[in-house]
């Protein structure tokens, strides 16, 4: 447990506003893995070379974050501005994960300077300041800059959209056209964005090529499917060529084909009317991690295989055959998605992060504004939780694609239409239309119906594990796994009911969900602890018809063991041990 400073910052109504108006050759000497770190500057975007002039108007009014005094941190503002940039994007959980780690693994070994013993992760540890000079104005600098210099090299085409980097720099009072003398915060900070940028270039993430797939020593050959989405190629469900084993991109809806109800539909005579899936990332388990000793450090069993009598244990502890397995599992989603409630369609949604959305890693930063406020944290705190909290999130993204690379498991919607096509299945019959007997080729998960399932194999369960590994990383931080405590209010209206939510909590409207109409009448998710968040988060998919129970259980257990493990890291990166405990 990190054991805070007993005075902290006022919390001030400052949070909220912001929230609401932001949402319109060194070596890595506290990591585990050293990567090889070629030259590298980055540079300012003035307001010049990106498009635009100073007195154009800015889309978001940052007046508020001026007045800093009795607020939150800056590292919670630049946290939140990122996930703006974030949100403005494709949800890519690997690529958000990484942007994460970078800009705060930056912000942190700015920090590091104006601290007395904290080991940086990738800065030269001499540029360090005397102890006069640490100061919360300082840091307060250092940090921005180090945020500021990140986020427009990771996110330069929302910054030139946008302004919103440069115009939360102008709102603090900082200048972006600093010099690079390493004596002064501003100099500091641009010097740690330079060096974490520069450590993270060759992490395997191919960031320079636009995170597209590349081989490496780990995956030799570019993935190719088992299973196709094309049904005429005979790799699809109940087609004799198609593997019940094995992922299968789909084909979805783009939503220029409607049914009569209005639900998008797929032509396959017009290629127009769909998409088909590829997967998304699949190098990212050869990405060099925080803590990790590589993405397979923790890799979890098999999951069952169809068609096998081979013994197998599931997740709950149960001994059966793989086969037995693997069609109670399928039967299971079924069986869900016939019991959907009002409360578990809220529940689906509010933990889906589907298209526009900040994806788990973001889901849990947020939440980690929560953190922040009812805490009260200071830079000091802030820094350190985010550090940890994101090396955390991105090793958990890297052991979970190496999962699901591995494995390259099925997902229910193609296992469900390859065993049960030509047979009727009671499940939810799509939009608005509660449970009903459907034909299982027409199975579909409670999911928006242009997005469906996932671009990528099944187990284990990414938002089983970075959740589980969020909320070990909040649990240790704060020395208690308490989350809601039914007094907190968080400055902020996520669900625009009016009124300030609860931290902990979130509350659903009447009729608030986006994939229909529903609740009927208001619902209610509330979380004692971080891991019943987590546990919610995983079996949250299940109820959306996205994964099996043994992809959440153990992506649970897959990400608490990554939670540890970064946790440690961390903590000996700023207690100045920077060895692996």
């Amino acid at each position: 447990m990190y054991n805070r400073p007993s005075i902290f910052k006022k919390q001030g109504p400052f949070l909220g506003a912001f929230l609401l108006l932001i949402s319109a050759t060194v070596v890595i000497s506290c990591s585990s893995a050293q990567i090889d770190q070629p030259t590298f500057e980055a540079k300012a975007v003035s307001t010049e070379t990106a498009g635009f002039t100073s007195n154009e108007p800015s889309p978001v009014d940052l007046a508020l974050v001026k007045d800093l005094d009795g607020s939150v941190s800056v590292v919670v503002l630049w946290n939140e501005a990122m996930l703006a940039a974030i949100r403005s994007g494709n949800p890519r959980p690997t690529v958000t994960s990484r942007a994460l780690f970078v800009v705060h693994s930056a912000m942190y070994d700015a920090w590091t300077a104006y601290d007395p013993v904290a080991v940086p992760t990738a800065v030269d540890p001499a540029l360090r300041r005397p102890e006069n000079e640490h100061t919360e104005v300082n840091k307060s600098i250092a940090v921005s800059h180090a945020a500021y210099f990140t986020l427009v090299n990771l996110f330069p085409e929302y910054e030139r959209e946008t302004r919103a980097f440069s115009n939360l720099m102008k709102n603090l009072d900082y200048d972006t056209q600093v010099s690079s003398d390493k004596t002064k915060p501003g100099g500091v900070g641009r010097a740690a964005a330079q060096a974490v940028l520069a450590a993270q270039q060759n992490d395997g993430s191919n960031a320079a090529g636009g995170y597209v797939e590349i081989t490496s020593d780990t995956y030799p050959e570019l993935y190719s499917p088992v299973n196709r989405a094309d049904p005429s190629a005979g790799k699809s469900p109940s087609k004799p060529g198609f593997d019940p084993n094995h992922w299968q991109p789909l084909r979805v809806p783009t939503g220029t084909v409607v049914d009569s109800d209005g639900n998008p539909l797929v032509d396959d005579d017009d290629p127009a009317s769909f998409i088909d899936q590829k997967f998304m990332t699949p190098h990212w388990g050869a990405v060099v991690p925080f803590a990790l000793t590589s993405g397979s450090q923790f890799r979890p069993p098999s999951p069952p295989q169809a068609g096998s009598d081979a013994p197998y244990i599931d997740g709950m502890g149960r001994e059966m055959s793989n086969d037995e397995a693997y069609h109670f599992q399928v039967d299971e989603v079924l069986q869900f998605s016939a019991d959907l409630t009002d409360k578990k369609k809220v529940l689906a949604e509010f933990w889906a992060d589907g298209p526009r959305s900040e994806t788990p890693p973001g889901h849990w930063n947020a939440i980690a504004h929560g953190i922040s406020e009812r805490d009260r944290n200071s830079i000091d705190d802030d820094v350190k939780m985010y550090f940890a909290l994101n090396g955390a999130l991105f090793d958990a993204g890297i052991a979970a694609w190496d999962a699901k690379r591995v494995y390259d498991y099925v997902r229910p919607q193609s296992a469900i239409h390859h065993y049960y096509a030509g047979k009727l299945v009671e499940a939810w019959g799509g939009p608005d239309k509660e449970t009903q007997l459907i034909l299982g080729e027409t199975w579909r998960p409670y999911q928006d119906l242009t997005y469906v399932s996932p671009q990528f194999p099944e187990y284990v369960s990414g938002h089983s594990t970075f959740s589980a590994a969020g909320a070990e990383v909040l649990t240790e931080f704060t020395g208690s796994n308490r989350f809601y405590d039914g007094v907190t209010m968080i400055n902020a209206d996520f669900n625009q009911d009016g009124i300030p939510d609860m931290l902990g909590q979130h509350i659903a409207t009447v009729g608030s969900n986006r994939f229909e109409r529903s609740p009927s009448a208001v619902v209610v998710l509330q979380w004692e602890t971080f891991q019943d968040a987590a546990d919610e988060a995983g079996i949250s998919r299940l109820c959306g018809g996205i994964h099996f129970q043994d992809a959440d259980l153990r992506g649970r257990k897959l990400g608490r063991l990554v939670g540890e493990e970064a946790y440690r890291q961390a903590e000996s990166c700023w207690n100045g041990t920077a060895h692996r405990l």
